[in-house]
């Protein structure tokens, strides 16, 4: 094997693999690897951990055709260094791949290619199409929800259904909870959507899509089989499993009807709970947010630290409440609000808040309060 690749796209396609391969103590060591294959133009790149599989093409100067699997951590930290806009890689016959650039050269232990553990083969029968852009920011919008305990069934996963919208357009809406917050966003499709009912998509999986979502109006396609899906663009294909589990009816969460409403300015409000925050040390850190006609404010103590407060200017519709929450779970979902301005709908001091853009009903966010006393 004999190529020359541009330094940079070498550098994306092994970026791209670092969330996907297993670390180097893993029991099976071809899983900390990368297949490297050239042929026909291009050097194909592909990572698995047997649950998620990546595979992607980027244009080469192909010598001479061949393979070889190789520690993707080391082969990721050598391109980062190298000094030249192209890199040469050439496969000796002692499986050692020798990487140079300009001045730079590099000798790395290979194994086999046919070590390299064989991917599953796809069922899928369906298939959606979106657009890159709305893709990302539906998994920006609600994935960051996606509870981080795997042993939590049902919620381990996000969530994905079809709604009708306003004018009767098929929407895609993704549903995320962690058990303290609540989040779903929705963009349109077109084709068909064939997830079988209890799969949820892996916050790891999530994670990987988001990376392939990089220009903003490519294609990207969907497709889903009986335990697995396939996510398709121009020079990649991503591979994952789901997750068989159940996700709670959260339309029993989400509020119908609110006491108060209150409109802020993100970037203000987010400030303030950051300087307040540095008292919040607590495990829980809880905030009481006094809410009042023309301002909220934002108290947090600690037994040991002291106390701090700020005051955020509001508009306040209904009357004053005071309300805790955790201030970690609110600054999250206030940075998840694309609008500068957010509404925050409230019940009493034990009810859930609603936080939305005004103008906007393609995405909500919810956030459990915590009990003050």
């Amino acid at each position: 094997m004999e190529l020359y690749i541009d330094r940079d796209a070498f550098l994306a396609g092994l970026g791209r693999v670092q969330g996907i391969v297993e670390r180097r103590n893993t029991p099976n060591p071809i899983l900390s690897h990368v297949l490297l294959e050239a042929a026909d133009g291009r050097l194909r790149l592909t990572a698995t951990d047997t649950e998620l599989a990546f595979i992607g093409d980027f244009p080469a100067n192909v010598v001479t055709p061949g393979d070889v699997a190789v520690d993707a951590q080391s082969l990721f930290q050598i391109a980062k260094v190298l000094p030249d806009s192209t890199a040469h890689l050439s496969l000796s016959s002692q499986m050692r791949l020798e990487v140079t650039s300009g001045s730079a050269w590099y000798k790395v232990v290979g194994l086999p290619a046919a070590d390299f553990p064989t991917l599953p083969d796809f069922d899928g029968k369906s298939a959606m199409t979106l657009t890159a852009g709305k893709l990302r920011w539906l998994i920006e919008q609600a994935g960051f929800v996606v509870c981080q305990d795997d042993n939590r069934w049902g919620i381990n996963g996000a969530h994905l259904e079809v709604v009708d919208g306003n004018e009767g357009e098929r929407l895609l809406r993704m549903v995320a909870t962690d058990g303290h917050r609540l989040s779903y966003a929705q963009i349109p499709f077109e084709g068909e959507f064939g997830m079988p009912e209890r799969m949820l998509v892996p916050r790891k999986a999530l994670a990987e899509i988001k990376k392939l979502c990089v220009v903003d109006d490519e294609e990207i396609e969907l497709s889903f089989g009986e335990s697995s899906a396939l996510v398709t663009t121009s020079t990649a294909r991503f591979y994952f499993r789901m997750i068989d589990g159940e996700f709670p009816d959260y339309r029993q969460v989400v509020p119908t009807s609110f006491q108060r409403r209150a409109f802020a300015t993100r970037d203000t409000l987010n400030a303030a709970l950051k300087r307040v925050g540095v008292l919040a040390q607590d495990r829980a850190r809880p905030v009481r947010f006094a809410f009042a006609d023309g301002a909220v404010t934002v108290t947090a103590s600690h037994s040991d630290l002291g106390e701090a407060r700020e005051e955020v200017p509001i508009e306040l519709e209904g009357d004053a409440v005071d309300i805790g929450f955790n201030i970690r779970y609110f600054q999250e979902v206030l940075q998840a609000v694309a609008d500068e301005r957010v509404i925050i709908e409230l019940g009493d001091a034990l009810s859930p808040a609603l936080i939305r853009q005004p103008e906007a009903d393609d995405s909500l966010l919810i956030v459990m309060p915590m009990r003050l006393d």
